[in-house]
């Protein structure tokens, strides 16, 4: 149907090199929804406005916007160039969880709560403790990110945004999260001195 025109056009709006068939593979019908929340999700979590995405990716608007509302499937080497937008890994955007369970503690509150239920894994499991400091310059950001395991810390001074899908937690010196894993989340120093935090993270591993 849109053989005689090539990749690179389109069609009231819509560039066909986003369409299935056109470039590569196109992703599972079933999973259109799917693709359209997370892409929203991840845009709206950089704060970047549809038109402004779309421009980045060197599509159409309409084309953005027909995706979020799962109306079309994009190939997957498409898919993969709009994603460079943020940048974020085919693996992580189809991995991470669509809701936020992303939980923190204030200082004015019992923090030490908020890490009493953190034994999970069976008996069978053996597991690894990795602990860093993280300093985040002033403006700046950890980037976006997947938790390959569940992760909690404190802000040990500075400011803090923590942003995850759909939530935004500001956080300051002395406060405590908890990012479960498969959570996208981001670390975004707020303030005007530089961010360091502590965290530390749960590995576990067959025996």
């Amino acid at each position: 149907m849109y053989g005689d025109l090539g990749v690179g056009m389109s069609i009231e709006g819509i560039d066909l090199d986003v369409l299935p068939g056109m470039n590569g593979p196109a992703i599972a019908q079933n999973s259109n929804n799917n693709v359209g929340i997370r892409l929203k999700l991840i845009r709206e979590i950089y704060g970047i406005s549809q038109r402004e995405f779309a421009k980045r990716a060197g599509v159409t608007n309409s084309s953005i916007s027909m995706i979020e509302l799962g109306q079309v499937s994009p190939s997957i080497q498409s898919l993969e160039r709009i994603l460079s937008v943020i940048p974020i890994r085919m693996a992580d955007f189809f991995d991470f969880n669509l809701h936020s369970l992303v939980r923190v503690a204030r200082t004015s509150n019992d923090s030490a709560q908020l890490f009493s239920l953190t034994k999970h894994g069976s008996h069978q499991e053996k597991n690894q403790l990795f602990a860093q400091s993280i300093i985040v310059p002033v403006g700046g950001s950890n980037g976006l990110a997947l938790l390959e395991c569940d992760t909690c810390g404190v802000v040990l001074a500075g400011k803090a945004q923590l942003k995850s899908v759909a939530v935004t937690d500001s956080l300051i010196a002395g406060d405590t999260f908890y990012i479960p894993m498969c959570q996208l989340y981001q670390f975004i120093n707020s303030g005007d001195v530089p961010l360091k935090l502590f965290v530390c993270s749960l590995f576990a591993h067959s025996r």
